[in-house]
């Protein structure tokens, strides 16, 4: 008897030391998602290197958030996974692993699949017929339920991002969908965390305008973590067509647009007593007030929230893109948003095994 009340005292402290401290950093390690489909790697697509995974690992980030497109993996929808592709996410997996860090495997689709119409590739709302073809919910559960099968005993794998940036959803019910994935994955034996991604690019300046003021997973291990993104230019794109003293000419306060659009996400979350995540953020480093003042205040609001994050982006195949943290000249120089990130990991590790007790 005294036994098992320590045990459960115990386990009452480890949950309550995950919700409040014990959130992960990282990076976007991208590459798998890139490019036309079908595509082939190393070409218009890339899984990246154990150099990589090994270098940001080292660093402390502990978490890599590894986009993968759905059509790859699965070519046929319902279908049976493609082994080149799979064996490359685990070979991933393992990397991360190896140094001690862990995989967000995030499928990047929009809530998509990209279908052969009429000879072209078009990406297909889920549930939203076009013309004869149609994607279901009953393939995306297919999808999740293959994946956990994968993946739900692989202690390297942090957890599942449900799906990219849902948009211009049109009839397409992505609460419905995202709860059937959920129940799916749940089936399946398998209480590792799920992501839950928005509507809206998951933008989280728009969250309840685009979301609703109410949680909706209803996921019966009570494991899931809301997904936003965010960025910092004054469309929220993150495409960062203006320079930074043109973005500051129209808002003057400029150094803190972070805070103020990650306060909408944090409050919802608080509000709703649910855990958040921000699943892509990032900064140009062409003015290094981006990095020094925007993204440092974001970071120190995201510190306050505890919620963790994975910066926008890593991977070998970026090469002089504006907001890429891979580094330079045989991983011996640093881009200059590292350094922020590195002032705000976690103060405690995510624990390794990510399924509640």
């Amino acid at each position: 008897m005294k036994i098992t009340a320590l045990f459960l005292v115990a386990l009452a402290f480890c949950s309550s030391l995950w919700a409040e401290d014990a959130y992960c950093r990282g990076v976007n390690m991208a590459g798998p998602e890139f490019g036309p489909l079908p595509g082939k790697n190393y070409k218009e697509y890339t899984f990246n290197n154990e150099a990589s995974f090994k270098y940001f690992a080292q660093k402390g980030l502990d978490v890599f958030r590894v986009p993968i497109r759905w059509e790859r993996l699965q070519p046929a929808p319902g279908g049976a996974f493609d082994k080149t592709y799979l064996d490359a996410l685990k070979q991933n997996v393992a990397w991360a692993k190896k140094y001690d860090a862990r995989i967000l495997i995030d499928v990047h689709n929009y809530c998509r699949y990209g279908l052969e119409l009429n000879g072209e590739r078009k990406g297909v709302l889920i549930d939203v017929p076009d013309g004869p073809r149609s994607v279901t919910t009953a393939d995306y559960c297919d999808l999740w339920k293959k994946l956990s099968t994968e993946f739900k005993d692989e202690s390297g794998v942090y957890g599942y991002g449900l799906m990219n940036e849902p948009n211009n959803l049109g009839k397409s019910d992505w609460k419905a969908t995202s709860n059937a994935a959920i129940k799916a994955i749940r089936e399946n034996n398998d209480n590792k965390i799920i992501l839950v991604a928005g509507d809206h690019w998951s933008g989280a300046e728009a969250w309840e305008r685009a979301n609703g003021p109410e949680s909706w997973v209803k996921d019966p291990a009570d494991n899931f973590i809301y997904e936003a993104h965010c960025y910092f230019d004054s469309d929220g794109s993150g495409t960062y067509k203006k320079t930074y003293v043109e973005e500051l000419g129209k808002n003057p306060d400029l150094a803190h647009l972070g805070r103020k659009r990650l306060k909408v996400f944090v409050d919802w979350c608080q509000k709703n007593k649910v855990r958040g995540f921000l699943g892509e953020f990032g900064v140009p480093r062409e003015d290094p007030r981006w990095c020094d003042e925007v993204l440092e205040d974001f970071m120190k609001c995201l510190d306050e929230a505890k919620f963790g994050g994975t910066y926008w982006a890593a991977g070998t195949y970026w090469g002089e893109y504006m907001m890429t943290v891979q580094p330079k000249d045989n991983y011996t120089t640093d881009r200059p948003q590292l350094a922020v990130l590195l002032r705000h990991l976690s103060p405690s590790k995510a624990p390794k095994d990510t399924v509640k007790p």
